[in-house]
């Protein structure tokens, strides 16, 4: 193995961070994006269901996609900018090529990367998750292939992926907040008669505000003695939607003067429509989750 370690300097170590971030990035979009674009598809889908927004649904992509980020040297201590750099992740005792384990501990410390910069102006080869695990960076010119250690390598893994979904908790937990979970309303016991009495009555007395209203009322939900009531409120003009408050408002009134909350639960999407794109909101109005 041919090495030329006096060739690790500042400007090498943050162009192969810079480069591996972006290489990185794309490998975990495309990770997550069939997913992503699942989750959007719901989102645009317009049926009477709450749909899902958020980052909760594709937390488990995302585990596994900044898994990988972690795991960026595992393979003979290289990262795609490293190999393009010529750069490699060595054990500092042993002067071998780092293992698996050594190569994700070192990058554990990722998320810290305004205190890894700092750590890298002061001493190029070895950043703070290279003296947490034990290592350094050299300039190899022609590395040798290292035997792969796959007890190891598994492991390595596995810590990557609990350690990435353990990160994502806050964002999980946020997204919990935001998602409506859907009613189970009983199917066969819509009615049609007051579904459409309701949307001529939104139509009639929100004239200006709204100009479509398509409502489907349930006679009865699973395990509840209220009904249920999901309507999809389309409006005209784009300042209306976007002075949400004041909107829903007169919505809301209209709504409850129709559906006592103590009998009835109400779910409502809120959309805005334009050439080329759509906008959509939505709310449930449940007495009991409210008292919770």
């Amino acid at each position: 193995m041919t090495d030329t370690k006096d060739k690790v300097n500042i400007g090498l170590r943050l162009a192969s961070m810079l480069v591996d971030h972006f290489a990185m990035t794309f490998i975990i979009m495309f990770i997550v994006m069939p997913g992503f674009a699942v989750s959007m598809f719901d989102s645009l889908n317009l049926d009477h269901d709450p749909s899902s927004f958020g980052f909760g649904g594709l937390s488990f992509l995302f585990a596994f996609g900044f898994s990988a980020y972690f795991n960026k040297d595992i393979f003979n201590g290289r990262s795609p900018a490293k190999r393009i750099l010529k750069l490699q992740v060595i054990d500092n005792k042993t002067g071998q090529v780092a293992n698996s384990l050594k190569c994700l501990v070192r990058n554990l410390t990722i998320p810290l990367w305004p205190l890894e910069v700092i750590f890298v102006l002061i001493n190029p080869k070895r950043r703070l998750g290279d003296r947490i695990a034990g290592t350094r960076i050299d300039y190899v010119e022609n590395p040798e292939k290292a035997k792969l250690d796959w007890s190891k390598f598994t492991i390595a893994l596995l810590i990557a992926v609990i350690f990435s979904f353990l990160i994502s908790l806050p964002f999980t937990h946020m997204s919990s907040k935001w998602k409506t979970d859907k009613v189970p309303y009983v199917e066969n016991t819509f009615n049609q008669t007051k579904s459409v009495q309701i949307n001529n009555l939104f139509k009639t007395e929100l004239e200006g505000l709204i100009k479509e209203a398509d409502f489907r009322c349930y006679d009865q939900i699973e395990n509840d003695n209220r009904k249920y009531v999901a309507g999809i409120l389309y409006f005209i003009n784009r300042n209306d939607y976007d002075n949400f408050e004041e909107s829903e408002t007169k919505i809301s009134e209209l709504l409850t003067s129709e559906f006592s909350l103590d009998s009835h639960v109400c779910f409502l999407k809120f959309v805005y429509k334009e050439s080329g794109s759509m906008s959509t909101r939505q709310k449930l109005y449940d007495s009991q989750k409210e008292e919770d």
